[in-house]
């Protein structure tokens, strides 16, 4: 699948795939950057929107993660804030995108596991023990046209 916006062809490097009926992964193949984080939220929307409540955000396979990316992870998530069932975890953080997570702080704000299976047992079956820091996550505001 190809970014259609005139003038742009960039490679997507997020999908999803659903792993229950309230559980998805949104998994990162790539950088995420100011080219391709739009990519994110676009897919994050699209796993609310199917009713998904328990999002895996799975940067095993993830090479570069900018405050770019990180903010619009927040502002893709904001949906959930207040929805007390949802969950929202990250899995397979390492190298440059642990670092970024770390250095931001953001990845403080939710629960990490090393690996995809451990993060869907997590959201599956343990919901009330994880970090919901990311609750507090507030997006960035718009300018005004």
């Amino acid at each position: 699948m190809l970014d259609r916006r005139p003038g742009e062809r960039t490679s997507w490097v997020v999908h999803a795939e659903m792993f229950d009926d309230q559980g998805a992964i949104v998994a990162v193949d790539g950088e995420l950057d100011l080219a391709t984080a739009h990519q994110l939220d676009r897919v994050v929307d699209e796993m609310i929107r199917y009713g998904h409540r328990h999002l895996v955000i799975d940067l095993t396979d993830a090479a570069f993660l900018d405050s770019v990316a990180m903010q619009t992870l927040a502002d893709a998530i904001t949906p959930l804030r207040d929805d007390a069932d949802a969950a929202v975890v990250l899995a397979g953080a390492h190298g440059v995108v642990e670092r970024s997570l770390t250095v931001s702080g953001i990845g403080q704000m939710f629960t990490m596991y090393e690996t995809r299976d451990a993060a869907i047992g997590g959201v599956s079956h343990d919901v009330e023990s994880l970090s919901h820091g990311w609750r507090r996550l507030r997006p960035r505001p718009h300018a005004s046209p």
